[in-house]
């Protein structure tokens, strides 16, 4: 093919603009590009990026062959290149031993001729030769151990630092490895300090220096700085696919220090870095602190504990240790037949034999409290019927049995009906008459609840044995609804007027309200409504009079009626429809909304038998996703009546039984309760802790419906926008800003087409834009507008005017004052027409309902006469503030108020009247005193103290300052 230099140039652009996990795969095809362009100074630079770009791989050992190609010709010293690029060659040489050395099929002889040709290149640049000492050291110390390279250690670390050396922050962690081995914990923490006190430091850091020093820290006795610097520095690590060997030191040292719990919580989570490590030798370090954690586990006797999380399927902890063990040794001896010694077996045999520490007290990742109950989650119904060996049920008792089963039981007794049905299923088939209309009914009815049954990777077959079946019989109808059924489990578009069609031309009744109840879960909101509405109108006139029929009946009457004046007398409706025992799904959802109402008027005692009520019925059912989802409303209201301990202690115990029963929606749902409940009462390190944890859930690799799908997403934002907020708590703002993006691109991101927005949506893309709003006014502004749209269409009027008003600093910043006083007389107009709306029209009022219109209105005063002030108009400013402390003290604004006077006298100090000005901020921050302001006393008092002593008046600052401030 024929390629340009510009074409080149162009892809060149693109990798610099590519995230860093996907750089290589633009790397290689620029790679491919350069060779077909031909150009020497292109190929050059092509691989010299391709290097780079393999940074946060896990094969770093395909650098190599690239490598040598940029030092021929380095080497060869071409016009072309320039001391930039010779540089980096020279930087990017570190790289070939550093990390070449953490993957055994690398020999040992290449990595020595390498350190000896960087040694040779470092001398002829008449570079410093400390980066060469020190991957003289990190070579020895691989292949014969810490001990055997404290000769390499010394030279590297007298050696003059030079531009080429790792960066100020970097080097510690090497230094900081080597002591730790050795037992020279003392001079670990020394080392440690600067690098967490933040005086040397890069983007790596401190996380990758705190994972070094952990163990010392808990030797030397410092365990609550060990606890603290654990939690923050594994939260940094624990999503960086290049900081596995950090990630293996902080479960290394949980294991050591008892913390069996959440090890295994952390090894759940990371269990792909097990199959993907940043490299081969922290892979094995992973194992190796893995195989450490899971001895202790088997020992206590929890090896039958099921290991969760990392997207992978449930792991018995005896089972994961066979295979941390196998992979720990078999990597150990890798490298020690590569190197010719036993360093490397040596050490890892230290790490798996390594004695306890003392405790640290952490508590699980997911429950920080080591007092969260766990919840008594019951699978297996009350009802013997279920209990009893399906075995020698014949077809049509067996189908008799499921049928049951859908009414009166859940998941568990479901999943267990299901295997036992495909057991039988192909000897049932083969034997079964097609003569026999009840026995092809059942093995048909068995099929499609096999096919119906919750399952991550459910059997579509099914539903074309079940179809087929079915038409034997002449059911068309029931032969389409499995079908559909079929298409919304494998994610295929489901033609909704073909189904309904084809079901009333064949269908009874139920059928054909079984079909819209069914299609409406994958159809757009206002279709489904108007779906479940035909449902409910075609189940009335049909008046259904078998069991089954008047569940379906039950479910569609809830499905139908919004949430209003009539949806109690409906409730009980539906189960009066109900014979006893069956739909304890409904029955709960039933009681559960009973408490909620109940909490609502302020009776906590009937609420609280509501929700006992919902989750006893749970438990007689067997239905452990129930009494989660029962349990989880109790939260919300313990959470709402002024309860936050014992919602958090619940929502924590729901989040964790939601993980053993794969309810992955819920635990994140719940999580983000209780992270919230922790930041509100000043635990924002904890609640950060919790809702990162909740990060990492992955959903079942299964088609779910639209509303579903819906949900997941909203959830997913919800968490995002929690977790950057917390973030940004914790000042780690490059951290928050790109959780928001991530939170910002799942809820206003392009939706399925004609879905509504995400409701939270506006409130998401709003705080991003607060975020941003320093750094880049011009994106702040159009975040703000982003945000403005969603919440007017969302019809969201109360938070549209709360955008409004935030908008306007980004507005000055990027648009100047004339775009930021626009901006708060549309805010003031805004303000006023919907004051009239809510005198006019009950409904505005209610949807207004809290709202302080006189409130908003000083507030944008006040705005308008900082606005200006900002851009420096004294004389507008001054007339725009004047009577506002007035205003302010009539709505109660005494702060407000205060605030409004030291802006007025900092104005009067830039007009001809500047002793007025002193004489307000005087008056202002005696005011101040007279609240008990500090802050406010400290800022009026400053003002004008240090404008007297700037006009040569300091006598009188002085006496000003101890006047007012002196005894404050």
């Amino acid at each position: 093919m024929t390629v340009t230099r510009a074409e080149v140039e162009e892809l060149l652009q693109r990798l610099a603009q590519t995230p860093p996990n996907a750089k290589p795969d633009v790397a290689t095809e620029l790679v491919q590009v350069a060779d077909a362009q031909g150009d020497a100074d292109l190929r050059f630079r092509a691989r010299l990026a391709y290097v780079s770009s393999l940074h946060h791989a896990n094969d770093r050992h395909r650098m190599f062959a690239p490598f040598v190609y940029v030092l021929q010709q380095y080497d060869a010293a071409p016009g072309w290149m320039t001391e930039e690029q010779r540089w980096e060659v020279l930087w990017l040489h570190k790289w070939m031993v550093t990390w070449l050395v953490d993957h055994p099929q690398v020999p040992l002889a290449q990595l020595q001729e390498v350190l000896d040709g960087m040694r040779r290149r470092y001398a002829e640049a008449g570079e410093g030769l400390a980066p060469v000492l020190g991957c003289a050291y990190v070579l020895r110390a691989h292949v014969d151990g810490e001990a055997a390279a404290e000769a390499e250690f010394d030279a590297w670390v007298r050696a003059p630092r030079t531009h080429l050396s790792d960066c100020e922050g970097c080097e510690p962690s090497a230094r900081i490895a080597h002591l730790a081995e050795l037992g020279r914990h003392e001079e670990v923490l020394a080392e440690l300090a600067p690098v967490v006190d933040g005086d040397v430091g890069c983007s790596e850091q401190p996380q990758v220096a705190i994972g070094e020093a952990l163990t010392s820290l808990v030797v030397v006795g410092d365990h609550d700085r060990a606890a603290t610097l654990h939690r923050t520095a594994f939260r940094a690590s624990r999503s960086n696919p290049a900081d596995t060997a950090s990630v293996a030191r902080h479960l290394h040292v949980l294991a050591r220090t008892g913390n069996l719990t959440r090890g295994l919580e952390v090894l759940g989570e990371q269990r792909h870095a097990l199959e993907h490590p940043s490299s081969p030798y922290a892979g094995m370090e992973l194992a190796a602190a893995a195989t450490r954690l899971l001895h202790a586990v088997v020992a206590a006797g929890d090896g039958e504990a099921t290991v969760r999380g990392g997207g992978r399927p449930p792991e018995r902890a005896a089972d994961l240790l066979v295979r941390v063990e196998e992979q720990t040794w078999s990597l150990a001896r890798a490298f020690d037949e590569r190197n010719g010694t036993t360093a490397v077996g040596d050490r890892v045999r230290a790490w798996v034999e390594a004695p306890d520490l003392p405790h640290l007290p952490l508590g699980p990742v997911t429950a920080p409290a080591e007092t969260v109950a766990r919840l008594d989650v019951v699978r297996t119904p009350l009802d013997p019927t279920f209990g009893a060996d399906p075995g020698g049920l014949d077809l049509p008792a067996l189908a008799e049995l499921v049928i049951l089963a859908r009414r009166r039981a859940s998941t568990p007794t479901w999943t267990r009906l299901v295997a036992h049905w495909k057991t039988r299923r192909d000897g049932e088939l083969a034997a079964l008459d097609r003569a026999d209309t009840v026995a092809v009914r059942a093995a048909a009815d068995l099929d499609a609840f096999a096919l119906w049954a919750p399952s991550p990777h459910p059997d579509l077959s099914l539903a074309t044995s079940a179809a087929e079946l079915y038409r034997t019989l002449g059911d068309e109808a029931e032969a389409v609804l499995v079908e559909v059924l079929a298409d919304l489990h494998a994610g295929r578009p489901v033609d909704v007027a073909a189904v309904i069609t084809a079901v009333d031309a064949h269908g009874t009744p139920v059928q054909r309200a079984r079909a819209r109840s069914r299609v409406a879960a994958e159809a757009l909101e206002e279709q489904a409504r108007a779906l479940h509405a035909d449902a409910y109108a075609i189940l009335v006139e049909a008046r259904p009079t078998s069991a089954e029929d008047r569940s379906v009946a039950a479910r569609v009457l809830l499905d139908v009626t919004p949430f209003g004046p009539d949806r109690p007398a409906v409730l009980q409706s539906a189960l009066d429809l109900l014979d006893d025992g069956d739909e304890p799904m409904l029955r709960a959802q039933v009681a559960s909304e009973r408490a909620v109402a109940s909490a609502q008027e302020g009776d906590l005692d009937a609420a609280h038998a509501h929700f006992d009520e919902a989750a006893r019925v749970a438990r007689v059912a067997g239905a452990p996703e129930v009494l989660l989802q029962v349990e989880a409303r109790r939260a919300h209201v313990l959470a709402g009546t002024g309860q936050p301990d014992r919602a958090e202690v619940l929502a924590l115990a729901v989040a964790a039984a939601a993980r053993e029963v794969e309810r992955p929606d819920l635990a994140i749902e719940q999580s983000t309760l209780a992270a919230q409940l922790m930041a509100s009462r000043g635990r924002e390190l904890e609640a950060v802790e919790v809702a990162e944890a909740a990060l990492g859930l992955v959903y079942p690799d299964a088609a779910v419906s639209r509303q579903h799908r819906a949900l997941r997403r909203h959830l997913r934002a919800q968490l995002l926008d929690l977790t950057s907020r917390l973030s940004a708590a914790l000042g780690e703002q490059d951290r928050a800003v790109a959780l928001a993006r991530e939170a910002v691109d799942l809820a206003s991101g392009p939706a399925e087409p004609g879905a509504e927005p995400d409701p939270g949506a506006a409130a998401v893309v709003a705080r991003l834009a607060g975020l941003v709003e320093d750094d880049d006014a011009v994106e702040a502004t159009r975040l703000y507008a982003h945000a403005l749209d969603l919440a007017e269409r969302a019809g969201q009027d109360a938070f549209a005017q709360v955008v409004r008003r935030e908008r306007v600093a980004a507005r000055f910043d990027a648009d100047g004052v004339d775009a930021a006083l626009r901006d708060v007389d549309d805010a003031a107009r805004s303000n006023a027409a919907a004051h009239a709306r809510t005198l006019a029209d009950p409904e505005a009022a209610a949807a207004w309902q809290g709202w302080d219109f006189a409130w908003e209105d000083v507030v944008l005063a006040g705005m308008r006469s900082r606005v200006l002030a900002s851009a420096g108009l004294v004389d507008d400013a001054l007339a725009a503030v004047e009577g506002l402390p007035a205003r302010w003290d009539e709505v109660g604004g005494r702060v407000e108020a205060i605030d409004a006077e030291i802006l007025r006298g900092r104005l009067l100090l830039h007009t001809p009247r500047p002793d007025e000005g002193v004489a307000a901020l005087e008056s202002a921050a005696l005011r101040a005193r007279a609240a008990g302001e500090t802050s406010l006393v400290h800022s009026a008092a400053g003002t004008a103290a240090s404008w007297l002593d700037e006009s040569g008046r300091p006598a009188e600052a002085q006496a000003l300052w101890d006047r007012l401030v002196a005894d404050v």
